[in-house]
């Protein structure tokens, strides 16, 4: 399981980068409202980034904590930093969404097959805001 809290911490350290990328490269009309969305995204995928750190670390694993391991086992990737229509950026962060909901699909079915209640109480969380915010993202017209 620690392995799969590792991929999972790699996954949301990259894209907490990608979507400030994202929110300081965002153009078009619908600017503010991408913007601010943006910022809320990557304040949440921070706490959930420390809060998974330190699940890794009450397990007495080891925890990754340099961009050069998140860039290299993360199954989410980087954007080039330039001016970007808001479109792309809710296509790709769909994406990158769905990505996270496989990975705590697994951490979830493993935690619970190790009676690890508190790790899957915790998936659980993460799996109803990202399943949220896929739906909200598909009903973004015109895109």
């Amino acid at each position: 399981m620690c392995d799969d809290l590792n991929l999972l911490l790699s996954n949301l350290n990259v894209f907490y980068r990608k979507l400030q990328n994202y929110h300081w490269n965002v153009t078009g009309a619908d600017f503010f409202t991408t913007h601010e969305k943006l910022e809320e995204y990557y304040n949440c995928i921070n706490k959930q980034i420390d809060e998974i750190a330190e699940l890794i670390v009450s397990k007495n694993c080891y925890v990754m904590a340099t961009m050069k391991e998140y860039l290299e086992t993360s199954q989410i990737k980087e954007v080039e930093s330039k001016k970007v229509n808001s479109c792309e950026i809710w296509k790709n962060i769909l994406k990158d969404y769905e990505t996270l909901i496989e990975n705590c699909k697994k951490i979830k079915t493993d935690a619970e097959n190790e009676n690890c209640p508190v790790t899957s109480s915790i998936m659980d969380e993460y799996l109803k805001d990202y399943n949220k915010k896929c739906w909200m993202i598909k009903q973004i017209e015109n895109c």
